[in-house]
């Protein structure tokens, strides 16, 4: 990053700051104020001893901090929350980053990545996709949705996708991750337990590690554990599900009927990652839309879809390959863009789904 690290002070009113609303965990559970505030301390310290860092780390503390800032990312996105962070590296670097406040939210999404995204390759990005979300998630209506960019395991290189024991490594960070949440979300104010809807976004290696998390979660609620129940279940560049799960989905209590897949056109690494990794598609799911229906061979062009119950309509342009990302402004209308990408038809339909919200009919 170039230039000075600097976050601003904590306090009423900074964005950016990990300043959550004491009604929202009154409780010292593992994301209360006073934890989180120690949390944003320790990386304060980390960023005085910057210059003692190896380079894997000075660049996983830039990019938290650069997605902290207040002008990191667009200034219409709320204030960013550090729940989770670690530079150890034994197991990290880890961080997980939520855009808004997910223990006052009306709906909380993980996004969970895939290959090679960690902390100290595509932190900003991972955060900023997470905005993208967020936009559309309010878009849509939602009134106070949380958006939470989860880098909290050392996701696979190439070759290591062809196996599932990053996946399982992953998927247990997750999973206690989400139980670490659970007594946390519900609470809006003093003594009212309102009911949040919670998602789960995945992409390519991403979605294997949601799937094994669901399964641990599934695990831990027939053992009479307290398990927070993700609502709906978002695959985006699926590389497959592995078998065992294929042919017991009821193993991740998980309806098929709440799981959404996109799968773009020229998504061959999707492809390449399921029959290498010798894992069976996903069966039983809706299928999102990545492209308008009057879209072009270069999926550009914008068409309407039937309208819902509730008057609402799908618009954007098409999504191809692989990536998450693949546009910027500087590019141009025109320009490819990935699953997560902001103006696409996809991130719209990530956005309703996620809220509760049906899909038009095409």
């Amino acid at each position: 990053m170039a230039g000075p690290l600097s976050l601003p002070d904590d306090g009423a009113g900074t964005t950016g700051a990990a300043v959550v609303s004491a009604s929202a965990s009154p409780e010292q559970g593992p994301f209360s104020p006073e934890r989180l505030a120690a949390l944003r301390e320790r990386l304060r310290a980390d960023m005085r001893r910057r210059p003692e860092l190896g380079r894997r780390a000075r660049r996983a503390l830039d990019g938290v901090v650069h997605a902290l800032k207040p002008d990191g990312l667009d200034r219409c996105l709320p204030d960013r929350v550090l729940l989770e962070y670690s530079l150890d590296p034994k197991t990290g670097p880890v961080a997980v980053v939520a855009v808004g406040d997910p223990f006052t939210a009306t709906h909380v999404t993980w996004m969970v990545s895939g290959m090679g995204i960690r902390p100290e390759t595509a932190m900003w990005g991972a955060v900023n996709e997470a905005g993208n979300l967020w936009a559309a998630q309010r878009a849509a209506g939602a009134p106070r949705p949380a958006t939470i960019a989860w880098l909290g395991y050392r996701s696979p290189n190439a070759l290591a996708t062809l196996f599932d024991s990053p996946a399982r490594t992953g998927a247990r960070a997750l999973a206690d991750h989400l139980m670490r949440c659970q007594g946390q979300l519900r609470r809006a104010q003093p003594g009212a337990v309102p009911q949040v809807h919670l998602g789960l976004e995945a992409h390519s290696y991403g979605t294997v590690v949601a799937a094994y998390a669901l399964e641990l979660l599934q695990q831990r609620r027939q053992a009479g554990d307290a398990v927070p129940s993700v609502d709906v279940l978002v695959l985006a560049g699926a590389i497959g599900l592995p078998r065992r799960l294929a042919r017991e989905p009821a193993l991740m209590g998980m309806d098929p009927l709440r799981v959404y897949e996109a799968s773009a056109p020229q998504d061959r690494l999707a492809q390449i990652g399921r029959f290498s990794g010798r894992r069976l598609p996903w069966s039983g799911v809706h299928t999102l839309p990545v492209e308008p229906p009057a879209a072009g061979a270069q999926g550009r062009a914008r068409g309407a879809v039937e309208r819902t119950a509730d008057g609402s309509t799908l618009d954007g342009v098409a999504v191809r390959g692989h990536d998450t990302s693949r546009w910027s402004p500087q590019a141009g209308e025109d320009a490819p863009r990935g699953y997560r990408d902001p103006g696409t038809i996809t991130l719209a339909a990530t956005a309703r789904v996620t809220t509760g919200l049906p899909l038009p009919r095409a």
